[in-house]
């Protein structure tokens, strides 16, 4: 299957492991962002530009992989793939978390290493869409409750019923060019203001 070309980190701390994954990864088409040897490189890349992938080693003269990986995804998740020779096979398998899609058992063999980007690179971009529909319903839900609250505090104040409130609120956000959510939040902090005034 073909796909888009990627920008793809690199990070092992054998210099001949690295050059065959950039050798790989030039011939499927992709982009080399970064090809460092330790762990602390991993993050400051990271924060420097995203990468699409990260492909790195397990152990690092400072921080592993794994331990980097990990590091970089609190903020910002990036898709990993990890290089673990079949020793350490087991620690990888309990470290499969979210950010850390797939591994490869060195030496790689290039015929793996296509179809592994491209799982990795899809399976990215799910989890990204599911945290962002995750955001938006978090988001969708505190509106809802700041225009409840927006709603109440009307009601209260002119004797309207729910509806015609709704309705006074959107005419209102209409006229101001502004957003229902922004007009309800100025509701809420003009009562506390008047609140406050009310209390001295």
């Amino acid at each position: 299957m073909v796909m888009e070309s990627l920008e793809v980190l690199i990070a092992h701390s054998d210099p001949d492991t690295r050059v065959t994954i950039e050798n790989g990864v030039q011939k499927l088409g992709h982009q080399i962002l970064g090809s460092i040897s330790s762990g602390e490189g991993i993050v400051d890349a990271c924060q420097k530009k995203q990468p699409d992938i990260v492909i790195s080693g397990v152990h690092m003269p400072d921080v592993d992989g794994i331990r980097a990986l990990t590091l970089v995804s609190k903020d910002r998740p990036v898709p990993g793939i990890i290089v673990t020779p079949k020793t350490d096979l087991e620690l990888v398998e309990t470290a499969a978390l979210d950010h850390i899609m797939a591994w490869l058992v060195e030496p790689i063999r290039m015929v793996d290493l296509g179809p592994t980007i491209l799982l990795v690179y899809r399976r990215g971009q799910e989890f990204s869409e599911l945290r962002k529909e995750n955001q938006d319903l978090r988001a969708a839900l505190t509106d809802r409750k700041i225009i409840e609250r927006a709603k109440g505090i009307l009601m209260k104040a002119t004797g309207l019923n729910e509806g015609d409130t709704f309705k006074q609120l959107q005419k209102l956000a209409s006229s101001k060019r502004m957003r229902l959510i922004e007009i309800a939040q100025s509701i809420i902090n003009a009562e506390g203001a008047f609140e406050i005034v009310e209390g001295e």
